[in-house]
């Protein structure tokens, strides 16, 4: 999957959950214009994109007063482990999210998966290269899934406005092709702060 095909599929969504929500679910599965801030964007360090992510949330379905699900869609970025040219790897999070209010109090439980995009050094040898020295390293580019649930605690009013969120990922590595030596399955703390709107 591509950048550009993972942009396109951020626009989609973005848009797709913005006019469902408002013109499709009103009434039972609806939010009216006086409840809840049903947007949320937040900066989240460990957790589901590793070291960090940048996320949009938004409260899809209102499924009672006080609780909701939530899709959430993320991105990360920083440099690559390739020593052959200075490369960037990616990650894009997402995730689905039950979230049970208490007033500003909030629970959420999430699963989801995360889309990571890196290169490696590539090093092919065969019988007509063999003799030749230097061997020339190219780069390849790797694509692969891991899968996250997550139980974190959110500060955040009603109304909208400053969120800050603490809690507890699993996440699930046994399927990740160039990691062998990680163990299948890790927990890792994480900790946000983010905007409601």
């Amino acid at each position: 999957m591509s950048l550009k095909n993972i942009l396109f599929i951020l626009i989609i969504f973005s848009f797709s959950t913005s006019s469902f929500a408002q013109d499709r679910l009103l009434g039972k599965f609806g939010f009216s214009k006086s409840s809840k801030a049903k947007n949320l964007v937040y900066l989240e360090l460990g957790g589901k994109g590793l070291f960090y992510s940048i996320n949009y949330e938004r409260a899809l379905i209102k499924l009672n007063d006080d609780l909701s699900i939530n899709p959430s869609i993320g991105f990360s970025l920083w440099p690559g482990f390739t020593q052959v040219r200075k490369t960037k790897d990616y990650m894009v999070p997402l995730a689905l999210n039950l979230v049970k209010s208490f007033d500003e109090h909030n629970i959420s439980f999430g699963v989801g998966s995360t889309y990571y995009n890196y290169m490696v050094n590539d090093l092919v040898i065969h019988k007509n290269n063999l003799p030749i020295q230097p061997l020339e390293v190219r780069l390849k580019t790797i694509t692969e899934w891991f899968g996250h649930v997550n139980l974190e605690y959110r500060y955040q009013k009603e109304e909208g406005g400053l969120m800050f969120k603490a809690g507890v990922t699993t996440l699930f590595f046994d399927k990740m092709q160039n990691f062998k030596e990680m163990h299948r399955v890790a927990l890792s703390g994480n900790i946000g702060v983010g905007f409601a709107f």
